[in-house]
C-alpha cells in the first residue's frame, strides 16, 4: 500500500494484495462492523494487524463524546479476521443488499500506507459496483 500511495504501486497488484490478506474488522455494538458514510458510500474499516487497529481505536475513542462509544473500547477491542477475498466478494455484497448503500473498504485508515478501494468493478463484484449499476429515471449516479 505504500508504494501505491508513493507513486510507484500498480492499483490492481493492490488490490490483489488486500484479496489474499487476513483483514480484521473491528467491532461496535451488538456484533455491528465498524463504518461510517461519506457522500452516498458506507465505508468499511479494516486493518492488516491489531496495531494498526488499535491505533484507529485509540483515534476514536479521544475525539469521542462522553458515551458516544461503548466503555470497554478504552480496553480492549472485538473484532473478526476475515479473508480479503471473502470480504470483497461474499461480505460486502451480502451487506450492499441488506443496507442499500454502496460499499468500499478502507484498509489501515490511520495509517501513512492507507488504502480505499472504492465499490467499482475490478475490486467489488460487478452486481454491487457503483459504475455497472443501472441508473434508474429521476436518479442520479453515485460514480
Amino acid at each position: 500500500m505504500g508504494a501505491f500511495l508513493r507513486g510507484e504501486g500498480d492499483a490492481r497488484a493492490l488490490v490483489e494484495a488486500v484479496r489474499g490478506a487476513e483483514l480484521l474488522l473491528p467491532l461496535l455494538g451488538e456484533n455491528a462492523v465498524w463504518t461510517t458514510d461519506l457522500e452516498g458510500i458506507r465505508w468499511l474499516f479494516a486493518f492488516t494487524g491489531t496495531r494498526e487497529m488499535h491505533t484507529f481505536l485509540q483515534q476514536k475513542w479521544e475525539a469521542a463524546e462522553p458515551g458516544e462509544l461503548p466503555a470497554g473500547l478504552a480496553r480492549f477491542a472485538r473484532y473478526v479476521a476475515v479473508d480479503g477475498e471473502e470480504l470483497l466478494h461474499e461480505l460486502l455484497p451480502v451487506w450492499v443488499e441488506r443496507d442499500r448503500v454502496p460499499m468500499g473498504v478502507v484498509v489501515d485508515v490511520s495509517s501513512d500506507a492507507r488504502a480505499f478501494l472504492p465499490p467499482v468493478s475490478g475490486i467489488v463484484p460487478d452486481t454491487i459496483a457503483v459504475d455497472r449499476q443501472p441508473v434508474a429515471e429521476g436518479e442520479v449516479a453515485t460514480s
